[in-house]
This record gives structure tokens, sequence and C-alpha cells, in this order.
């Protein structure tokens, strides 16, 4: 338990804030996600998070039978939280089963043992219950902080490179830094390796401070707008008026606006960014134009 020292937090949101950071996927789903991860006081005291690479499989594989089950038990009750499998590692259906049964979560990272040592010391070193990572680039488009994220290969990158050609600012591509102020501002900025880098299907990893200029780069923005580039799918109905508003989508407990374009081959994803970013500001000052339309609509109705 917390002894007013330490602070925790639940192991959901450890994977949330740091599933990029060490590669997770969840082994059993949400299984053992509302158990609490006691953050160390000082250097010497134990993370409750564990690692469990060949070593320790090959000891559990090699006990008896009927030994396996009492041997895990033991071990999830000292205080573990979560297990992580590093790669190259799986998990055993007896390790499955106790940790389905007693609730600890259980996740597989794509990578090594040393890498996720040291990725968890430096991610808890660095920890702010204010701070997290997202996959997501982040532009400034006419003033405003739009954060673009999506499914993978739908073109985030390509679109973002060329609302840079056309002179709005890049801040991040694929991965923001975002953190809340004091006052529940949510401001992203990219993280320090990777800052003024893209990455461009084709082309590798450019550097767009070197081709655009110091001008083309902003350090840190304001998210004000979350624009989601989804992959068409045929046969779905999709929204045509725009009188249906997405979900926001929450980061770090803030609602931000959220605009969802599905993406098909032939559409221009830069030019609809930018008209979703100038409909969002139209929005913020009380115009509507699916409401406009319909307004007009009912009015020539009634005069018929």
């Amino acid at each position: 338990m917390n002894n007013g020292k330490d602070h925790s937090l639940r192991v959901k949101e450890f994977y949330a804030k740091a599933k990029n950071y060490l590669k997770l996927n969840p082994h059993l789903e949400k299984t053992g996600f509302m158990r609490e991860i006691i953050l160390p006081y000082s250097k010497k005291d134990i993370l409750s998070i564990q690692i469990w690479g060949k070593d320790e499989i090959d000891v559990i594989q090699h006990l008896p039978e009927t030994k396996r089950r009492q041997f895990i038990k033991e071990k999830f009750e000292k205080d573990v939280s979560c297990v992580i499998f590093p790669k190259g590692i799986s998990s055993l259906p007896e390790i499955d089963k106790e940790a389905r049964r007693v609730k600890v979560a259980l996740f597989d990272s794509a990578l090594s043992q040393e890498k996720c040592r040291v990725e968890i010391k430096k991610f808890f070193s660095d920890f702010n219950p204010n701070k997290v990572l997202v996959s997501g680039g982040l532009l400034r488009i006419f003033g405003l902080g739009v954060l673009i994220i999506g499914d993978s290969g739908v073109g985030k990158s390509e679109s973002a490179l060329e609302l840079i050609c056309r002179g709005h600012s890049f801040i991040s591509d694929d991965v923001t830094v975002i953190e809340k102020t004091s006052k529940g501002i949510l401001m992203g900025k990219a993280p320090e390796l990777s800052r003024f880098f893209m990455e461009i299907r084709g082309l590798g990893i450019i550097n767009i401070k070197q081709i655009f200029g110091s001008k083309a780069i902003c350090r840190q923005m304001e998210i004000n707008l979350v624009m989601n580039l989804k992959r068409w799918q045929k046969g779905k109905e999709y929204d045509r008026l725009g009188l249906k508003f997405p979900k926001e989508y929450k980061i770090l407990g803030v609602k931000i606006p959220q605009l969802c374009i599905p993406v098909a081959p032939g559409r221009n994803i830069a030019t609809l960014i930018e008209i979703a970013s100038k409909v969002h500001m139209l929005r913020l000052k009380g115009y509507h134009a699916a409401k406009d339309i319909v307004q007009k609509l009912d009015k020539a109705l009634s005069q018929d």
C-alpha cells in the first residue's frame, strides 16, 4: 500500500503513458489494469513491475508441473503489479491462468530484456503524472495546434509535409510529448531526439529545419484540435452534412475537440485538414454551415 511517501498510478495509466516507450501490447487484454504501481521513494526501492526473461521462464519450465502453479502464485503475491515479457520471450499457460485468477497484468514488449530495464528506469526517473507520449504529429495550422492521429499508413506524415510546404509550422512527427500545465492547458512538443525530423516513406528521415528553415519550425504549441484520419471503409455511412459531432478526444483528463476525416485514394488530405481547421475556427465563433443550410431549408419550406 501507499505509505504516504511514495506515489502510485494504476497499471492502465502506466500502459497509456509507457506503451510507446516500451513497445507494449497487453497479453491478457485489460486483466489487472486496475492494480496500482507504487513508485519508489528512493533509488534503493524496487518497482513492482517485473521483467521475466529467459532465465525466469527456464526456472518455471524446469519445475515439476505440480510445483509450477505454487511457484508462480508466490511470485505474484510479492507486490507484483504487472509482468513484462521482452522480445523473443513468451508467457506460459500456467502464468496466464494464475495472472487471470489474481488479476495481474501481463505485457509483451518488442524490446530486449536489457532495453526494457533501461527504458523503465528512464521512464520513471522522468515520470510526470501530467505528461504523456502520444502517437501522432503536431502542426500549427492557422494559429491552431492541430494533433494529427489516425490509422497507420494513411499518409499522416506526407500530409504534414504538404502542409509545411504551404507555410504551416512543424512541431513533431509520429510521436508528440504532451504536458498539462497548472491551468489545464495541453502543450505539445517533439521528443528531444526526434526534434526537427520527419520520416517519409521512400525518402527516409528528413530534417525539416534544414530543408525549410527555422521559420517552418515551432518549438511547442497548445493543442486545440485533434484530426483523426481514418481509412475509408466501403459500405460505411459517413455524416455528409456535418450535423454530428465526433466524441471529444481525451488526453490527461482534458477533452479536446476532434474531427474525423475518412481517407480514400484521390482525396487531398492536406487540403481537407486545412478546411477542417477553418471549419473548427468558424464553429468557435458560433457559425455552423450545416445548421445554416438547415435553417434556410426550413425557412424555404415554411414559405411554401
